[in-house]
């Protein structure tokens, strides 16, 4: 009995570590060209323009794991993303984890306008809606601009 199950695990390990993987990938990609601007065009109000600034460093993060490149300089860059917070809420985090997100006032909620310039004219413009309503936590501001950030690059995947 000893023998079949010996037996059986040796050719199971055997079969695993039989697989693998290999890619190639021939394709023309220059920097240059997928360099993009980002251009907050938020009122200078306090709290919406703190907003933004979290929402452009939420955007740059999220852009390092794709193949855009955030530009510093705006004729340099092929696209300019234009974003503009329409509302913001930063809610009670503390009545979030009190009430389990129940209570409309605690939730935190960010509402923004994208919109996507090439040399072309507009190429895509499209609205975005973030809110945290609890967690185990109370839920973090931070996770607004986030899932914002993630929502942008999800619409910027096409381009």
């Amino acid at each position: 009995m000893n023998k079949w199950i010996v037996s059986g695990l040796a050719l199971i390990m055997f079969l695993g570590a039989c697989s693998g993987a290999q890619t190639v990938t021939h394709k023309r990609w220059e920097k240059d060209l997928n360099k993009v601007f980002l251009h907050d065009i938020t009122i200078k109000n306090n709290t919406l323009q703190e907003a933004g600034s979290r929402l452009r460093l939420a955007l740059e993060n999220r852009l390092d794991d794709s193949l855009f490149i955030v530009g510093e300089e705006a004729k340099e860059a092929k696209y300019e993303l234009k974003y503009k917070i329409i509302r913001f809420e930063g809610g009670s985090r503390w009545k979030r984890l009190a009430t389990f997100g129940i209570d409309e006032g605690s939730r935190a909620l960010l509402n923004v306008k994208i919109a996507l310039i090439g040399k072309e004219g507009v190429l895509g413009a499209w609205q975005v809606k973030t809110w945290v309503k609890g967690g185990i936590t109370g839920g973090s501001q931070d996770k607004l601009f986030t899932q914002a950030a993630e929502q942008i690059l999800q619409h910027l995947k096409g381009y």
